[in-house]
């Protein structure tokens, strides 16, 4: 199995290796993945060349160490750009995830004050607030609060969001989907589930989360489309940050 003169080394091989059997399902998502010296015996190797072999898998997070427990092959994690627009609904389907949503609330409320300037509303107006649980391959993974104008919004109410993308409805009803033209701003903060949030995420209570606040922006108008809270559980999602030209505006908090 191993080419001993090869100008791979050994434990690339077997890293090699191990990756093949994780893509062909033989090592399946969140397996326990044989023991140390079980791999010795497999591959005929020291343990410290199949040490170096997972820990090559470890580095490009294909598979995760547990304390006491042993390795395990990683859930795939949802990758997102951070310079791409792009809603819940398109990311899942580029990563080949599918795709579940629970509505939590949808009903009309009076605009806070944040409501009033991140929409550019006048006093005293209404919002349409869309809460929903997102859910990718069985997993739930996202606790996502909408708010939009409600007199321009306002016949969401009559639909039911239930497993629809927001932007695939409201391209339907305004003629263009706002991934086409808007562009987003973002605020990325890590925080530590809720009881009420770890209830709705399946996770314990204090785990870690990615908040993300974002404002969309019509680039034609100026003007903003909606403003969004996701709570978002850590285990499934993953960004990545380019360096190229964009419009797109983000405030990294610590």
């Amino acid at each position: 199995m191993l080419e001993a003169e090869s100008a791979v080394t050994l434990y690339q091989q077997i890293a090699d290796d191990i990756l093949e059997k994780i893509k062909s399902g033989e090592y399946a998502e969140g397996q326990m993945l044989p023991s140390e010296a079980k791999f010795c015996e497999i591959y005929g190797v020291s343990r410290v060349t199949v040490r170096s072999a997972i820990s090559d898998l470890v580095d490009r997070e294909l598979v995760v160490r547990r304390h006491g427990k042993g390795t395990f092959v990683a859930k795939k994690k949802i990758d997102s750009n951070l310079f791409h627009f792009e809603g819940f609904t398109t990311a899942c389907k580029r990563n080949h995830v599918s795709t579940h949503t629970r509505i939590l609330r949808a009903e009309r409320v009076p605009a806070t004050p944040y409501d009033i300037r991140e929409l550019k509303l006048q006093p005293g107006a209404d919002v349409i607030l869309l809460s929903r649980l997102r859910i990718a391959n069985g997993i739930p993974v996202i606790i996502e609060h909408v708010r939009l104008s409600a007199e321009k919004y306002g016949f969401l109410l009559d639909i039911d969001m239930e497993d629809k993308s927001l932007y695939a409805v409201l391209g339907e009803h305004t003629g263009s989907n706002p991934e086409d033209y808007c562009n987003v701003t973002i605020t990325l903060e890590v925080g530590a589930a809720t009881p009420e949030e770890a209830k709705l995420l399946e996770i314990e209570t204090g785990m870690p989360l990615f908040i993300l606040k974002e404002t969309i922006t019509s680039q034609e108008t100026g003007l903003p489309v909606h403003w969004t809270k996701q709570v978002m559980s850590g285990n499934y999602f993953k960004y990545t940050i380019t360096s190229s030209n964009n419009t797109l505006g983000i405030n990294l908090k610590k």
